[in-house]
């Protein structure tokens, strides 16, 4: 039925050129005027067929009619031509008045109604007219997207819905493109755009092609979530070593700190353990383990950190004492006052400040200034 629609529509739109533009004429011709009324009828139609009969709060975000979202009727009419994935339809109706950068009711864009439908060449379109793909949406759980589409949580924006969107890549990749975007993260979750990509479930595997994107687009690989875990410890939790030891080579530094006081090197430490679990658990798959290009990719890993100053055996230790109190501080607050980047990443200024209010001004803790601050 709704494909009949949009058909419907889009025959009218052709016959009036751009749209709705027969009712900007001072004297219609009757054929004009005949297809301006059809187009009114039919508009009204799906304006409000698809909450008709049930209530709106059972009705999905995709399913909702765009008087729902935007008060203007002419933004409205723009989110009809995006359904319709008709681009002439939507240059008609920007021609005519329709604001296609309008932020209507929970952050609903007329570029994000164009992801939600599916309508790629829209999609680009609105893209290439610098349409903000960064608007935070604050939906109401009732009308979260379909987790058929996306993994959504309050305060994602489009591209971080595009960057987790199930069935496609290319969505993202769009985006990056255009590269009409900020930073951009969600506020709640502390998620970027990488972060989020990493906690897709896009057929389950690592696409280096994506990521070369965000370095092309000049996203930060640094960025860290709201417990302070960077990409390449997200990159770990999904299992994808090869993808940790890209991030490092291209940026990702392995110094920074979570909010456990945790580097890489750590959750490292914690992967080995589960490892070596697996294969005394179950002694079978040791050959495969050996045999396997995981494998492989998890020794080149730890070879890269190792050179880099993080051996696996020390991180092992540190494990092993996290519990211990030394010189009455946790032990590994302690083993991140002895370090020279105890201070790096978007958090150390958090624990600068840790620092300043737990010692005197004279200990040597406080004190202690960074390499790159020493004279």
């Amino acid at each position: 039925m709704k494909r009949l629609r949009c058909r419907f529509l889009k025959g009218l739109n052709s016959n009036l050129g751009a749209g709705a533009v027969c009712i900007k004429q001072t004297v219609p011709s009757l054929q004009e005027s005949l297809a301006c009324v059809l187009f009114t009828i039919c508009s009204f139609f799906l304006q409000n067929s698809p909450t008709h009969g049930m209530d709106e709060s059972d009705v999905p975000l995709h399913r909702h009619a765009p008087r729902f979202f935007f008060d203007g009727e002419a933004e409205q009419q723009l989110c009809l031509a995006v359904q319709c994935g008709d681009v002439s339809w939507v240059q008609g109706m920007i021609a005519a008045g329709a604001n296609p950068h309008a932020v209507g009711e929970y952050g609903v864009t007329p570029v994000y109604w164009a992801f939600l439908h599916g309508q790629e060449r829209c999609y680009e379109y609105l893209l290439a007219l610098g349409c903000d793909i960064t608007v935070a949406l604050d939906l109401p759980p009732n009308l979260w997207p379909d987790v058929r589409l996306c993994e959504y949580s309050n305060g994602d924006s489009l591209l971080i819905q595009a960057a987790r969107r199930v069935s496609s890549t290319w969505w993202l990749s769009k985006a990056l493109k255009y590269n009409n975007f900020a930073v951009c993260r969600n506020p709640h979750s502390g998620f970027d755009v990488v972060h989020s990509f990493l906690s897709q479930t896009i057929e389950k595997r690592w696409r280096p092609d994506v990521a070369e994107e965000f370095v092309t687009a000049g996203i930060d690989l640094n960025a860290l979530d709201d417990r302070g875990d960077s990409v390449a410890v997200r990159a770990l939790e999904n299992g994808w070593y090869d993808a940790v030891l890209w991030f490092l080579e291209h940026g990702t530094s392995p110094d920074t700190y979570n909010r456990d006081h945790w580097q890489l090197i750590h959750h490292v430490a914690m992967e080995y353990r589960v490892i070596q679990g697996r294969l005394k658990a179950f002694p079978e798959s040791r050959q495969e383990w050996e045999a396997s290009d995981r494998k492989r990719a998890w020794e080149e890993l730890v070879r890269h950190l190792r050179e880099r100053g993080y051996p696996l055996t020390e991180a092992l230790i540190d494990l092993e004492r996290r519990q211990q109190l030394v010189d009455e501080l946790p032990y590994l607050v302690w083993r991140r006052l002895q370090r020279d980047d105890r201070y790096c990443g978007e958090n150390g200024g958090e624990f600068r400040e840790y620092v300043k209010r737990r010692f005197p001004e004279d200990h040597p803790y406080a004190t202690w200034l960074p390499p790159e601050e020493r004279k």
